[in-house]
């Protein structure tokens, strides 16, 4: 692969010097976080056009769109693009329909070093309700901030990345370790057929990586694990009339919802010795009714009603366990009541992910956001799942850094700060001038 530099022309020896002595060099540290700060129009302007290209998921639109996009804006900084498409065949494993091809962009940076430092994003964004004052797919700032579906989760952060790369080259800065950049698809629905599909087939490489997380001085390092299921209750439909004719599916589902709440009850009181960002967060949690399906008209009664359960396992958890403990009280259940049927069926699971600490990587991690922010960094763990549980899994050493809107994921009215986009930018780029 052809190696990329960035060395600036008016002052080759110079730049050369400063960038082998990066670590010990304020001059060039303080030129590349003038030069972050003097030029947000960038930042900004970049985030409202990747705003504007509606990549709602599901079902998953306007992909090739974006990808082409940002493969002309990773071409203008220099990096090797290339394309992946997701099989039909990984798209049917995962019950992924509809939409656009599942594309994924990788861009890289060959600086001619050993290590990869792989840093991940994905353009998908969820859809929009009626409740927004503006139009969701039109970038509005005002008040130092940009509106828009997906500027927080996490188009603000795509924008970061490459503004933090295009500082490095306009600086005439030389990494001193080889950048990969990937932007995927699919992450709100679970990101399998996205970056777990790149990870999955050896199509991105890593030595340490970063993808969203935390803002300001707390740095992600894991996500607690999921595991969704639905649970169908069976009775009999009747005449409202006769309801002793039938067995009311709703009522049972009532009841199973007290047993399932002791469980409930009984994890909550599990704490990890993990740090979390809310003690709150530092147990797990069961919620239940996110879906929920049954009826047909006022005077049957139910046959058959449905709901969903959202189980989070903290870092100490694991999938098979907690699968464990939900089916041991569907069983009893059915023993007890046999003139009804309870059946469970797990649609989603992923174990708890905790990154492998890397002194080095972390304690430059660190300090850049101590530089920033003037505050310490605080490691914590997410309550929710993201794409770095992929690396994590692997054994590489991974953080999540994102630009934030006061954390309004998925909300209407959806914005990131511009101050937050700039300083993740210079996050960013500290991290990757000093790593190596």
């Amino acid at each position: 692969m052809k190696l990329i530099s960035w060395r600036a022309n008016n002052n080759r020896g110079t730049t050369r010097n400063i960038t082998r002595n990066l670590r010990g060099n304020h001059i060039m540290e303080n030129k590349l976080l003038k030069y972050l700060e003097c030029n947000k129009k960038y930042v900004i302007n970049l985030i409202s056009k990747l705003i504007e290209i509606p990549t709602i998921n599901p079902p998953g639109e306007n992909y090739e769109k974006i990808v082409d996009f940002l493969e002309s804006e990773c071409r203008k900084l220099k990096l090797v693009t290339r394309k992946y498409v997701t099989p039909k065949s990984v798209l049917d494993k995962y019950g992924v329909n509809g939409g656009s091809k599942r594309i994924s962009l990788v861009a890289d940076l060959n600086a001619g070093c050993k290590k990869i430092l792989h840093i991940n994003s994905h353009y998908d964004v969820v859809p929009a309700s009626d409740n927004w004052k503006t139009d969701p797919f039109k970038a509005i700032v005002k008040g130092g901030r940009v509106y828009g579906r997906g500027s927080e989760d996490m188009k603000g952060n795509i924008a970061s990345v490459l503004f933090a790369l295009k500082a490095l080259k306009d600086c005439g800065m030389n990494p001193k370790i080889n950048i990969e950049l990937s932007f995927t698809p699919d992450e709100e629905i679970g990101g399998r057929t996205g970056l777990g599909y790149l990870v999955e087939k050896g199509l991105v490489k890593a030595d340490y990586a970063m993808s969203e997380g935390y803002s300001g001085h707390y740095i992600s390092i894991g996500n607690k694990g999921v595991l969704w299921a639905e649970i169908e209750v069976i009775g009999k439909s009747a005449h409202g009339s006769m309801p002793h004719k039938g067995v009311n599916s709703f009522e049972r589902m009532s009841m199973l919802v007290n047993e399932l709440e002791k469980l409930k009850n009984k994890i909550l009181k599990r704490k990890t010795r993990h740090n979390m960002r809310e003690a709150i967060s530092k147990s797990p949690s069961l919620v239940m009714g996110g879906f929920l399906e049954g009826g047909v008209k006022v005077n049957i009664v139910p046959g058959i009603t449905k709901f969903s359960i959202d189980r989070r396992l903290i870092p100490e958890e694991n999938i098979s366990a907690a699968k464990k403990e939900i089916e041991a009280i569907i069983r009893k259940f059915n023993a007890r009541y046999k003139d009804s049927k309870v059946n469970i069926r797990f649609v989603s699971q992923e174990n708890p992910a905790i990154s492998k600490k890397d002194s080095a990587f972390f304690k430059i991690a660190s300090k850049a956001v101590k530089i920033i922010t003037g505050k310490y960094a605080n490691f914590s763990v997410m309550p929710g799942a993201t794409d770095m549980r992929y690396f994590m899994q692997k054994g590489i050493p991974s953080i999540g850094y994102s630009a934030s809107g006061g954390e309004k994921w998925h909300s209407d009215n959806e914005f990131v700060y511009i101050k937050s986009l700039v300083s993740t930018a210079k996050v960013y780029a500290l991290i990757i001038s000093q790593l190596s």
